[in-house]
Order: C-alpha cells, then sequence, then structure tokens
C-alpha cells in the first residue's frame, strides 16, 4: 500500500514563512500609514487611541495569523525527523489501507498544535526549550480567544505583534534574517510583475527602520544584530538597489565593531558586512567621515 502527497519539511517552512509576511504585511501598513500622516495633514503625535481602536481587527487577524504560520513550521521541524510523527490516533482510526486505492496523508488526522513543541523536544537533536513553549502557548491561548470568541476586553498591541513575530522567527531559524527573508517575499510577489520589484528595497529599508524605532534597544539587538543607540548609516548596496529616484533616508547599518577605526558596516537587511573607508566626506555640511568602497558618502548619499 502506497501513501501518497507526503509532505516535507520544505513544505511546511515555505508554507509557515508566508503566513508570517501576511502578518508582517498588516502591522507594516498600519506603521506606514502613520509614518505618512503629515501626507494627511496630520501630525503623528496627534494620533489618538481611536486609530489603534479602529485597527484592532487587524492587529488581532494579524496575530491569528502569526499563530497559524508558526503551527506550520513547527510541522515542518517534525517533518524533518519524519512526517509520520505528525500522524494522530491509533491505528485503527486511521484510513483504511485494504481498498486498494491508495492513502492520501492528507487523510490522516494529525496531531494537536498543543502537542507540537512537547514532539520536537522529544524527538528533534535540537529541543526548542520551556521559554519557546511557554511564548508559543501564550499565543496560541489568544489566539484561540481570538477566534473563538467576540470578547471585546481583548486587546493585541502593535509591538505585542511585531515582537511576537520576530520571537518566533529568530527561535525556529536562528541563522536567517527577518529583513532579509522579508526582502525575498517582497522581491516574489505578485506585484513586482506590475514593476514594484524596483521598490522591494526601499520597502524593506521602511519597514524594518519603523520596526526598529518601535523596539526597545534589547530587541533591536536581539532581532536585527545592531545597537539601537548607535550611529548608524546607509548601506552601500540597499542605496545601489532601492529607487533612489525621489531620495533614499534609510540608515539601518552600524560599523562593526563599533569604533573610529573600523572598516567594516554591517547591514540588518542584507545580513552581511562590507567594507568603507574612513574619510572625511566631501560636503561641507556633512560630517559623515564613513564612505563606500567608491567614494559614497554614506551619511548624506553624496
Amino acid at each position: 500500500m502506497t501513501i501518497s502527497d507526503i509532505p516535507t519539511a520544505d513544505d511546511f517552512f515555505t508554507s509557515g514563512k508566508e503566513l508570517l509576511d501576511f502578518s508582517w504585511d498588516v502591522v507594516a501598513k498600519l506603521l506606514s500609514d502613520i509614518d505618512q500622516a503629515e501626507c494627511y495633514g496630520v501630525e503623528p503625535v496627534e494620533i489618538s487611541d481611536s486609530y489603534w481602536s479602529a485597527a484592532k481587527r487587524s492587529l488581532t487577524t494579524a496575530l491569528s495569523i502569526t499563530q497559524q504560520g508558526v503551527e506550520f513550521i513547527l510541522k515542518g521541524k517534525i517533518a524533518e525527523v519524519s512526517p509520520f510523527l505528525l500522524i494522530a490516533d491509533v491505528p485503527t482510526k486511521w484510513p483504511s489501507p485494504y481498498k486498494g486505492n491508495g492513502i492520501s496523508f492528507s487523510e490522516f488526522r494529525t496531531i494537536d498544535a498543543q502537542d507540537l513543541v512537547r514532539v520536537i523536544d522529544t524527538f528533534a537533536g535540537e529541543p526548542l526549550g520551556t521559554d519557546f513553549g511557554k511564548q508559543f502557548h501564550r499565543l496560541r491561548e489568544k489566539r484561540n480567544s481570538i477566534m473563538h470568541s467576540v470578547d471585546k476586553r481583548l486587546t493585541v498591541d502593535v509591538s505585542e505583534v511585531v515582537e511576537s513575530l520576530l520571537f518566533m522567527h529568530k527561535e525556529l531559524f536562528p541563522t536567517e534574517s527577518w529583513a532579509a527573508e522579508r526582502l525575498k517575499f517582497l522581491e516574489s510577489a505578485p506585484d513586482t510583475e506590475l514593476g514594484a520589484y524596483e521598490y522591494a528595497r526601499n520597502r524593506v529599508c521602511w519597514e524594518m527602520d519603523l520596526a526598529i524605532g518601535l523596539l526597545q534597544p534589547a530587541k533591536v539587538s536581539k532581532y536585527f544584530g545592531i545597537d539601537k543607540t548607535q550611529r548608524r548609516y546607509k548601506c552601500p548596496l540597499c542605496m545601489r538597489e532601492a529607487n533612489t529616484d525621489a531620495g533614499f533616508e534609510h540608515k539601518l547599518a552600524v560599523l562593526r565593531p563599533k569604533g573610529p577605526g573600523s572598516t567594516q558596516l554591517y547591514c540588518p537587511v542584507c545580513n552581511a558586512l562590507y567594507p568603507v573607508v574612513r574619510e572625511d566626506c566631501d560636503q561641507k555640511s556633512c560630517p559623515g567621515n564613513v564612505l563606500s568602497d567608491d567614494g559614497e558618502c554614506l551619511t548624506c548619499g553624496g
């Protein structure tokens, strides 16, 4: 008897990351709308609680989508060991192997979300640990409240969604950069066929700039690998890849290591180091002394 349509770890990882990106889309739009408030004649400081009250449904939906994405990724972690560990119920409740038509994996009932972390911690080479388990179950409980009730007291803060998503991605893919993943998603989104590809770099730099402004320094260090209090510069590659017709002012890169003699710049969007030249900018009004290897000032862009 053949079991068909057996999912792979990458199948789950792809679906899970797509859901995380959809969740990020929601919060990124809310944050970018605030950042553009002046275009509507509104000062950002004047934005009242009514804005976030109107955004409640968007935020609760984003948190729910984040939870669904994490569940897919956890299933992928289990599938790396064996996809058959995802099958629930006793054998007497499995699809019958005696009908002669084969069995699709989707016909099996799979384990509940509450058991995913336990299965990984039991069978995987690297367990997720108690801290992840607590955060996951807290997120799952909130998601269940969102999906199965109309509790008007339930509130979700934008920073909660951002931090939950970044925490989960970092724990599940510790060697990956969320900013780099987000860039790949934007560069393959449907609207790239309509010309949005050339603005993908602008968009991701804007989004990460907003997220860094929202988070506490310790969180910025954990999720983006930079010191929020450190002077930041334009990334030479981001400047070249972005559409600069209307300017490009996002400064996300930092000297690594920090110091007046440092000759390397780290960009969290590229997740890469770039060599820089320590010479004064030739623009009199610019105090910058960090240049790209082809002479661009990474302070003013001149």
